[in-house]
């Protein structure tokens, strides 16, 4: 079957808001502040990350069965101790380097004697635990170790050993990939279908496959860098609009629903993170890959012109703050890209990608 790139409507998207039913309320309403893909009106600027939430999703995601989904950064290399995480590294700056990227933007370390504190706050700053960074010497192949305090509600994660790659374990080791090459590796692609809009529970149907998908390599891993490979959803599907049973931004009692097996293998903020730093730094290689990928008639780009197309490069993230009732987009319609909140009262259509990253390659 073709890609297809995700319809994803913010009623139904990685929350999907059905209410229950009101005898008293019959008959549909159009939900207000539909969604223009051409506008960033209803997106919102950050004032604050999660440090806990932006920690756990650089190193592994965890589903709400506390299982792992998917390991971002490192493994446990010790079956009987799984929540001790090893990540292979060259160098102590090497180590150094990865942990920061674990530290939320407008969060602060302090630094000590061999290496950091790292208090933890949400986004209204209140304590969430902490975590400490320092070198290591004289424990064999430990070049630095990340230690998490007492308490603090990390899932699956109760240490992290930077390894070296002398002692890395051959059967472990890290695939070499180049910038502007192609890979290719197992990936879900998703699909809505709407079978009938009358029905109570959900006219909405997630369709997923598994295949094999031609990845990018915006950045190699073999010049001490980590490898950061992007796969895009094209910006095409079958079209279908609808518009919720209820109006959810008035109605007394919305129900917010997870569609977890799909939302939880969306791009975390430390990875999006990640390829946006490349983005707005790499503009121009960018705009190559995508004319690389369009040539192979995968349809990357942005195509407003076209029937049944979102128009935009807005990407969704695994991110959501049901308190807030906010979700995240990484938004690279313009030239400079950032990541940022949605108004969960819009109808939106939103693309998806899918991020890997993969240690420096010891050559």
């Amino acid at each position: 079957m073709k890609s297809k790139f995700l319809y994803l409507i913010m009623a139904f998207a990685l929350v999907m808001p059905f209410v229950s039913c009101d005898k008293d309320d019959d008959g549909y309403k159009e939900i207000e502040s539909k969604h223009d893909p051409t506008s960033d009106e209803d997106q919102t600027e950050i004032v604050a990350y999660d440090a806990l939430e932006w920690l756990q999703s650089g190193i592994v995601v965890v589903n709400n069965n506390n299982e792992v989904v998917r390991r971002v950064c490192g493994k446990p290399l010790d079956a009987s101790h799984p929540t001790v995480i090893s990540v292979p590294v060259k160098s102590l700056a090497s180590a150094e380097e990865i942990f920061l990227g674990w530290v939320a933007p407008g969060k602060e370390t302090v630094k000590v004697e061999g290496g950091y504190d790292y208090n933890l706050t949400d986004v209204d700053g209140i304590a969430q635990g902490s975590v400490s960074f320092r070198a290591v010497e004289g424990e064999q192949g430990v070049i630095a170790r990340m230690s998490v305090a007492e308490g603090t509600p990390l899932k699956l994660i109760t240490e992290v050993k930077f390894i070296d790659y002398d002692m890395w374990p051959e059967n472990e080791a890290v695939e070499k990939y180049e910038a502007g090459k192609t890979y290719w590796f197992d990936a879900e692609v998703y699909e809505w279908k709407i079978f009938n809009i009358h029905y109570d529970k959900s006219p909405h149907e997630l369709w997923t496959w598994n295949r094999k998908s031609e990845f990018y390599c915006i950045q190699g891993n073999d010049n001490g860098k980590e490898a950061i490979l992007v796969w895009l959803c094209p910006d095409a599907n079958d079209r279908v609009e609808f518009f919720s049973k209820y109006n959810i931004s008035t109605h007394p009692e919305p129900k917010y629903y997870f569609l977890e097996d799909m939302y939880k293998k969306l791009p975390t903020l430390a990875e999006a993170q990640k390829v946006l730093d490349f983005y707005n730094e790499n503009y121009d290689a960018w705009q190559k890959m995508l004319k690389v990928m369009d040539d192979k008639r995968y349809k990357w780009s942005a195509d407003p012109g076209a029937v049944g197309t979102t128009g935009n490069s807005e990407f969704l993230l695994n991110s959501y703050d049901g308190k807030k009732r906010k979700i995240k987009c990484l938004d690279l319609d313009s030239r400079q890209g950032e990541i940022c909140n949605v108004n969960y009262k819009s109808l939106f259509c939103y693309r998806y990608m899918h991020i890997l990253i993969f240690p420096p390659y010891n050559n």
